[in-house]
Order: structure tokens, then C-alpha cells, then sequence
């Protein structure tokens, strides 16, 4: 028996050896896992970086206009922190995105229009732009799109800073070639800038250049594969002129229903200085209302804006399908806005609130609240300076100008600049606080609007002796550097129109 037992008792004990390794390898497996989900949850935050051209606060989120349809956008919105009094450093694509991207002011680095250098200007080029500050914090960086203004992506920054680039290092937006159309240009092949209206009923929104870029993001986040900590930006063109979009959007805004802006007024223009007419003051509205496509081209605007919307929510949903969505920060801004008839203009270009003010979403968790806004001042400039602060990354020493926005974030009620600052071209600044905006030109010609009480910015209260103590109060927070402009480029012919 004992002959028998002695086995039996060896048998048992391998048996116990065996199930108390077995336990002690899941328990292994299991605190593994858990240390793997615990560095991914202390690991550094993802970042998704929206950008939209041209798109001003005809918006649900900012209430420009309430024929806007923007619901994806609202919801994202409804989930963080909305800036409500946000503010283009520059209110064009070129020297707003290079202060985005570099931290410093148009006013400091001499970049203050569209055929600015970025790369022959030394100050830009010497600043650690915001791809590279991620890439050199060991984060994977991937982007599509324009993100920065297409001349100095395409010929000047070429990539830098950036690990992967869609379509290539050299060429931000996907093709147009995919856009067909059954009508002629609205206004005969006059200007390209001057030109909207629905694709042939065959094209859909993935042909559309915003739909390939959306796509691509789309693609990378549902994929499970990116290379984490990760900065995804996704560059939508629209409503960036030529106003191009699918049938479909056009038909969410009957033409018969479309209404003029309501900011606009015959003669608006009249109490406002001559200095204004020097910024970049073209003729498309005359053109446009002489040829009766006032209301096709807002019709056009708004379709294209409900396009985008439907990008944002296809991009911000595939973050939420994904494993990333949880330690991913999102921030969505416009570069700055557009006027669509207001003081008699079709463009950006000034510094009126309607071209100045942007979109500035939110969206950090652990951070934002739901749902919370603020009408504290925010600039563009400020994104370097709060990624830097959200992901725990120690910024460039003595570059960036903006504020942490974090902040407010924290603390809504916390201490804050009374005022932000937008810069047009030399010596030329906005200055908009939680009620006022104070404009001086170079000549120092002024302007000043209540928004209180005006806030289509009709009557300049400028010239009254009460508001002198106002302005003076405003003219503190200009900058007190001014440099000079700097090197400019050669625009590159276009290639020829499409149709």
C-alpha cells in the first residue's frame, strides 16, 4: 500500500507544485496587465488637433448666425470647455497658424501676412515649432491636411517635425481632382476665391479633399496601431474658398430661406477710418452683389461649414470607437473667421470681430468640465502654451507668448488678462477685452465698439472724450515691440481651374 501511496503522494504534490504555478503565472499575467494599464493611464495624454479654415462663428456653438447647422460640433462642445471670446493672433491663414505653430506673436516675429517667409524669417525658424516639441518629447507626430498655411508646409517647413504626413511632406491637402460639377462658375470664371457650388450628384464627401484628409484620420485612430504618446492633426480646408461641397449640404439650406447677414449695414463704413481700406480690402462683394450670388454664395458658405460638421463628428466618433479615446486630448480651432458682407467685406483681412474671432474647443480629460464656457479672452496663441501644461511637457525656454489655458480650465473664476490682442500688418492691432474691442491702425487712427450695446460694431466711439480713459486702458496691453516685416515669398502659379 505504501509502495502504492508513495506515487500517489508524489502524483499530488506535482499536481499542487503544477496549480500553484499556474496560479502564481496568472497572478504574474494579471499584475502585468494591470501595470500595463497603469502605465498607459499615467503614460502622457494623446493629442487630436483639429484645425478648420476660414470658419467664423456661424456656428450652433457660438451663435453667429441660427441658420447654422452644427450639431457634431455642438456636441463636442456640450463635452469640454468652449472659449466663446477667442481670437485669431492674425486674422489670416499665413501668420495665424505661424503663431500657432511657433508661440510667438505676428508683432514679435515681423509675420504678418500670407506671403510672409516662415522659414527665411530667423525668429520662426529658430523656434522649436509645435510638431517638433512633440516629436522631441518622444510622442509620435502624424498629420493631414493643412495645418499650417500651404505655401510654408509645400515649400518651406516640408515636413519637419513630423513622422508621417498625409499625403506627403510636401503636399498638405489631398487632390481636387476627384470634384466634378454639372453648373459654370457663379460668376463666369472671374476669380477662383469667387467660386462655390454643388458637386455633380455622383460625387460624395469622400471624393472631397476634407473627406479624404477625414478618412485618413479616421482610419489611423480606428486602426489600434498608432505609436503611443501620439499628436494626430487633421487639417480641414473648408469653408475655405472655392466653396465646393456635395449636393446634399446645399440642400440643408434652401436658397429661398437663406437670409443677409444680419451685421450688415449700408453705411457702416461711414464713422470708420481710411486706414482700414490699406488691409487687404478686395472687391468680391461688390462683384457678387452686382451679379445677384449674395445669398448662393452664404448658401454655399453655410453648406460647406454642415459638411465640415459632419467631418468633425466622423473624426471626434472614431476617437470615441477607439482605444484611445480615454487619454486623448482633443482642441479644435478655426484660424480665424470670415465676413460674409459685413462693412463691406467677402474675406478675413481686418480686425472686426467677425474676422478675428474663432472657434476654440476643448476637450481634456480628467480637466475640462462638461458643457463649461467662458467669455474670459483667449487667443490662438495660447494652444502651444496649454498642450505644453495639459501634457506635462516643459515648453521652450523664453518662447511662448500665450497664456496656459489650463487655467481656466481648473478654475473658471480664476485671475486673467483683461484683454487679447490680434495684429494685421505692421503697427495695425485689435484689441478685444470681455466687453470692448479698440482698434488702432499705424497712421493711429482708433476705433472703438461696445459690445454691450453693439455688437455688429456699428457706431465708433472712438472720437467721444467720455471713452478716452477706456482707450487708454485698451492701449496697455499692445505690444511694445513692433518688428519690422519680414522676408517674403513668391506666390507659385496655380495650376489651372477645375471644370
Amino acid at each position: 500500500m505504501q509502495r502504492r501511496l508513495v506515487p500517489a503522494m508524489k502524483n499530488n504534490s506535482q499536481q499542487t507544485t503544477v496549480l500553484a504555478l499556474a496560479l502564481l503565472l496568472l497572478c504574474a499575467m494579471g499584475q502585468s496587465s494591470q501595470a500595463e494599464e497603469t502605465v498607459r493611464q499615467n503614460g502622457k495624454p494623446n493629442v487630436l488637433f483639429i484645425a478648420i479654415d476660414d470658419l467664423n462663428d456661424w456656428t450652433g456653438t457660438l451663435r453667429g448666425n441660427p441658420q447654422a447647422k452644427t450639431p457634431h460640433l455642438d456636441r463636442l462642445a456640450s463635452q469640454g470647455m468652449v472659449f466663446a471670446n477667442a481670437h485669431c493672433a492674425a486674422p489670416a491663414c499665413g501668420p495665424s497658424r505661424s503663431a500657432i505653430m511657433s508661440g510667438l506673436r505676428p508683432s514679435t516675429s515681423g509675420n504678418y501676412i500670407n506671403k510672409s517667409s516662415l522659414t527665411h524669417n530667423p525668429k520662426l525658424n529658430n523656434s522649436v515649432l509645435l510638431p517638433e516639441f512633440f516629436q522631441q518629447n518622444g510622442y509620435y507626430v502624424c498629420g493631414a491636411g493643412k495645418l499650417f498655411h500651404g505655401y510654408h508646409f509645400n515649400y518651406e517647413v516640408k515636413g519637419r517635425g513630423f513622422d508621417e504626413y498625409f499625403p506627403s511632406k510636401t503636399q498638405d491637402l489631398p487632390s481636387f481632382a476627384g470634384l466634378k460639377f454639372s453648373s459654370k462658375l457663379p460668376l463666369g470664371g472671374w476669380a477662383r476665391q469667387a467660386d462655390w457650388g454643388p458637386c455633380h450628384p455622383d460625387v460624395t464627401v469622400d471624393d472631397h479633399p476634407d473627406g479624404i484628409t477625414a478618412n485618413w484620420a479616421t482610419g489611423k485612430l480606428l486602426g489600434g496601431e498608432l505609436q503611443e504618446p501620439f499628436f494626430l492633426g487633421a487639417g480641414i480646408f473648408q469653408p475655405h474658398l472655392p466653396n465646393y461641397a456635395p449636393q446634399k449640404y446645399f440642400d440643408r439650406f434652401p436658397l429661398e430661406e437663406i437670409k443677409l447677414p444680419e451685421g450688415f449695414r449700408e453705411d457702416d463704413l461711414d464713422d470708420v477710418p481710411a486706414a482700414h481700406a490699406k488691409m487687404a480690402h478686395n472687391p468680391w462683394l461688390k462683384r457678387i452683389r452686382a451679379t445677384k450670388q449674395w445669398k448662393p454664395a452664404i448658401q454655399a458658405y453655410l453648406a460647406c461649414t454642415s459638411m465640415v460638421d459632419d467631418l468633425i463628428g466622423q473624426i471626434v466618433g472614431a476617437l470615441e470607437d477607439s482605444k484611445y479615446a480615454d487619454n486623448t486630448i482633443i482642441v479644435l480651432w478655426s484660424d480665424h473667421g470670415f465676413q460674409l458682407g459685413e462693412k463691406g467685406r467677402w474675406g478675413k483681412y481686418s480686425l472686426w470681430e467677425r474676422a478675428t474671432r474663432v472657434n476654440l474647443v476643448w476637450v481634456a480629460p480628467g480637466v475640462t468640465q462638461p458643457g463649461s464656457v467662458t467669455d474670459k479672452p483667449a487667443n490662438l496663441l495660447d494652444i502651444y502654451p496649454t498642450l505644453a501644461s495639459l501634457t506635462g511637457l516643459e515648453p521652450p525656454a523664453g518662447q511662448l507668448e500665450g497664456n496656459d489655458l489650463s487655467v481656466l480650465m481648473k478654475n473658471p473664476d480664476a485671475a486673467w488678462d483683461a484683454a487679447t490682442v490680434t495684429t494685421f500688418g505692421y503697427k495695425n492691432y485689435g484689441v478685444r477685452s470681455h466687453r470692448y474691442r479698440y482698434i488702432v491702425y499705424e497712421d493711429g487712427t482708433e476705433e472703438l465698439y461696445d459690445h454691450t450695446q453693439d455688437k455688429w460694431e456699428w457706431k465708433n466711439l472712438a472720437d467721444r472724450p467720455e471713452y478716452a480713459a477706456i482707450k487708454k486702458q485698451m492701449r496697455r496691453e499692445l505690444p511694445t515691440h513692433h518688428e519690422p516685416a519680414g522676408v517674403t515669398y513668391q506666390v507659385p502659379k496655380r495650376k489651372p481651374k477645375l471644370r
